[in-house]
């Protein structure tokens, strides 16, 4: 995790972290997120009146709620993002042919957030717009971790020493040499006989951009076609985003999209 910045600024981190109540509790009024940040209302009240003068926040019967500006601009940072623009029809076929859930994951730092999903059927978990979680937590992470740590030979960058290697980096390398092979993860659900199947997004750098997913019912055929059909759409993606970033030279700065790096 980054350190915190020494030119924080209380006032707006307070307002954030009463936003992300609001968002949690689904809606508080002035004594609820008063008592819960141990906060006084006068300084609640006044945060909250400048986030609904700011449009982030409504106000109904004594409640606020987080309003739908947030939606906006998550929605159209999303839409700007070369990632989504290149998968986004591949995610609706493959969902099409593998009746199954399709999700594009967005790598952020040791993070994955989720930015679009195709398909569904009853059972699969439902995931929000922007969700984000740990890559030690996801199966796009080995996906993602997988491609990172290949080098020009093949080999982790990183390896140990041989007299070094515990039977857990052992356990992880040989998973990641079974994702490299395969070219994807595969992940069965506990208690249930849905598989999910994840590849990653790359540039032609070899910076990891994200991961493609694509969850499929136990009785849906042949669990190996789904991954064969999750690579050939990848292979669709990466062709897309590197004609995308091909293409820079006649775009102004303006239209860059931030990536974090590996």
């Amino acid at each position: 995790m980054a350190e915190p910045s020494p030119n924080r600024v209380g006032t707006t981190e307070k307002s954030l972290t009463i936003l992300e109540l609001l968002q949690q509790e689904d809606g508080a009024g002035v004594t609820e997120v008063a008592t819960t940040l141990e906060m006084s209302k006068s300084t609640v009240h006044s945060h909250l009146s400048t986030l609904v003068d700011c449009g982030y926040v409504t106000h109904h019967d004594r409640q606020y709620h987080v309003s739908t500006k947030l939606l906006r601009l998550g929605g159209r940072l999303r839409d700007q993002s070369p990632l989504y623009q290149a998968a986004r029809i591949e995610m609706k076929s493959l969902a099409a042919e593998t009746d199954g859930v399709v999700h594009l994951f967005l790598k952020e730092e040791s993070d994955a957030t989720m930015i679009a999903q195709e398909g569904y059927y009853p059972g699969v978990r439902e995931r929000h717009l922007g969700e984000r979680t740990p890559l030690s937590e996801s199966i796009v992470g080995p996906v993602m971790l997988a491609e990172r740590e290949r080098s020009d030979d093949g080999e982790p960058d990183d390896a140990p020493e041989e007299d070094d290697v515990s039977q857990v980096d052992d356990d992880v390398r040989d998973r990641f040499d079974r994702i490299r092979r395969r070219g994807y993860a595969v992940e069965t659900r506990s208690g249930s006989s849905d598989r999910t199947f994840a590849g990653v997004l790359s540039r032609q750098d070899g910076t990891v951009m994200g991961a493609l997913t694509v969850t499929v019912p136990g009785d849906s055929g042949s669990p190996l076609s789904a991954g064969d059909r999750l690579l050939e759409a990848i292979e669709r993606v990466e062709l897309s985003l590197t004609s995308w970033y091909d293409s820079q030279a006649t775009f102004s700065p303006k239209h860059s999209w931030h990536v974090h790096s590996n």
